[in-house]
């Protein structure tokens, strides 16, 4: 494993973050779940995410019980308040009441005493930015959260909520977005944004929830077991967009590429992503040990320039690049 700091800050992160999202109704087996989990620091990965929302609560959790007894000052632990966790009004959202409650719910869950980056799961419209910051600064300052992050933040958005950190003393390392060979959106402004912020980029959905691995066949039946087949939390819905013939034939036009380099293609869209500086790490998640694995593997892969053009040139007529409900 090989390691990256995290913005301007001094914390250092594994390349790959192992991603314990579960969807709401998931029948993963929770054995499944922690051996997974075992897998990742196995294989020498440090850095942990999860959600409040994510299962709700059971993946934090699982995270907690397939890390306990781990050396604390090994781990970087990172969840993330936003989402409803609750029924009413102030169940959900960066009001003041709504992050310091769940913080709590958090430490107690992943049984822990702070939370290495706390992350703003989206940007709340409802709420003064000042509010929010100044809550997630006295979370620092109580010993509870020791950086702040964002997850898919408008670049305004980031921009002030950095001059607030700098303000009311709490570091914004980091900015989560969904980023990926096919999904090139954060390249058009957030990612300039946050190198000139000092913002690390850990992108999500890097294998596009294994449409880049190859296993959907461009005109083939889905395969049983996968996520594009499984009715469970909502999966499939957010991988319509590739599932079409078009998309998976030049998706299919990557296995050459990855032979000539010696990889599987998870391991090459991967290393795509880490290719750039502001990619500190990728979060990855999988549905066994092995998979961590192998993807694990991308670490210390070198594409060339020459290969990163083929890939491009594979790609893109399918790449997306500007998204139209990206919120301001």
């Amino acid at each position: 494993m090989e390691f990256r700091r995290l913005g301007r800050s001094g914390l250092q992160v594994s390349q790959i973050t192992y991603g314990n999202l579960l969807y709401p109704n998931d029948n993963v087996p929770q054995e499944s779940v922690v051996a997974s989990i075992r897998a990742a620091r196995d294989v020498g990965v440090t850095t942990f995410d999860t959600a409040d929302v994510y299962g709700p609560f059971r993946s934090e959790r699982a995270l907690g019980t397939a890390l306990a007894g781990e050396p604390r000052e090994d781990l970087v632990l990172c969840t993330k308040v936003c989402f409803p966790t609750g029924q009413g009004p102030n169940g959900w959202g960066l009001s003041r009441k709504h992050i310091i409650e769940s913080v709590d719910g958090s430490l107690r869950r992943l049984r822990v005493d702070h939370i290495d980056v706390y992350t703003a799961h989206r940007y709340d419209h409802t709420t003064p930015l000042d509010e929010t910051m100044l809550a997630f600064a006295d979370l620092v300052r109580a010993g509870k959260v020791l950086y702040m992050g964002l997850s898919e933040w408008p670049v305004a958005r980031i921009e002030e909520a950095v001059a607030y950190g700098k303000e009311y003393g709490v570091s914004v390392v980091c900015h989560m977005p969904r980023y990926s060979m096919l999904w090139r959106v954060p390249e058009n402004e957030v990612i300039p944004a946050c190198e000139r912020l000092g913002l690390s980029q850990v992108p999500y959905f890097a294998l596009e929830q294994g449409v880049l691995t190859g296993k959907y066949e461009p005109r083939g039946e889905l395969p049983a077991g996968t996520r594009a087949a499984s009715p469970m939390g909502g999966r499939a819905s957010l991988m319509q967009h590739w599932l079409t013939p078009e998309t998976l034939g030049r998706v299919a036009m990557l296995r050459p590429l990855a032979d000539e380099a010696g990889l599987t293609m998870g391991q090459l869209a991967l290393a795509w992503l880490l290719r750039n500086p502001n990619t500190a790490s990728v979060i990855i998640g999988s549905s066994s040990p092995d998979q961590v694995t192998e993807n694990a593997k991308a670490v210390g892969v070198t594409l060339d320039d020459d290969l990163v053009a083929r890939i491009d040139e594979a790609l893109a007529p399918v790449v997306v690049r500007d998204d139209p409900g990206q919120p301001s």
